[in-house]
């Protein structure tokens, strides 16, 4: 935790608020522009737990407090954590089990962005399956100009989406890329006016929390899989899901209501 943090008492790195079945997590380190240290992996990490924990939790949002995302990782700080082999990669390696929990959530995540996404922060709104960006938003990877390379799979999302040459742009040059292009690339799933990413994403988390939270898991299984599977093993668990979810009860009583 950084001096300023210390100083000003316990902080609690990841706010937590419920709106019934949506739970809103906030990165709160708004004097730093709610850049991440190793405690606020961990700390997403426990909430995380959280929420496979806790089964009336439907949805979840993630936002940053005082109108701004992350802006990745917090560069006062080294990222060395511990005193093993591995503890100068403490931090990302940190990173990477969050952002997996996230991925691999039993529940949709939707991130509301105000502000920026930078870096590690936009590892973050990449690894949650919705982004909802205000207008005035821009996102960027400015890790070559630090001299450090991309982390939290930024890498590899940015080839998936973009394709080689265009990520090599962003992430090369760091250049920032407003939300509008964002969408463009399909880099976010909406655009809203600034100052409402967060009403936004909790309206669109609650629209979800309706859903039957069955066919949800499962189909974020496929989203999932899709994105490094292979066609044969894609199809295999394509059919598995979708036998599972059409004798379903929730199946049943949406056929039962279509008739």
């Amino acid at each position: 935790m950084s001096g300023s943090d210390q100083e000003r008492g316990p902080v609690e790195l990841v706010r937590r608020e419920r709106h019934d079945g949506v739970l809103v997590l906030t990165l709160n380190r708004p004097e730093r522009r709610n850049a991440l240290v190793h405690e606020s992996w961990t700390a997403l990490i426990a909430r995380m737990a959280d929420v496979d924990d806790d089964p009336t939790i439907r949805a979840v949002v993630i936002t940053g407090a005082g109108g701004f995302f992350s802006a990745g990782g917090d560069l006062k700080i080294p990222p060395t954590y511990g005193s093993g082999p591995l503890a100068p990669a403490g931090r990302v390696e940190r990173a990477q089990e969050a952002l997996a929990r996230i991925r691999q959530a039993r529940v949709p995540v939707v991130a509301a962005v105000e502000g920026a996404a930078v870096g590690l922060g936009w590892s973050l709104s990449l690894a949650c399956d919705l982004v909802v960006a205000a207008r005035d938003a821009w996102f960027s990877a400015p890790f070559v100009e630090r001299a450090v390379v991309p982390d939290g799979g930024l890498a590899r999302r940015l080839t998936e989406l973009l394709g080689r040459h265009r990520a090599a742009r962003a992430l090369f040059l760091g250049e920032r890329i407003g939300a509008e292009e964002a969408w463009a690339l399909g880099l976010v799933s909406s655009v809203v006016e600034p100052g409402g990413a967060l009403a936004s994403a909790v309206a669109t988390a609650e629209t979800l929390s309706g859903r039957d939270a069955g066919a949800l898991e499962l189909t974020k299984r496929l989203l999932v899989a899709a994105e490094s599977a292979s066609e044969e093993s894609f199809a295999a668990l394509e059919l598995a899901t979708a036998v599972v979810a059409q004798y379903g009860p929730a199946a049943a009583a949406a056929r039962d209501g279509f008739r």
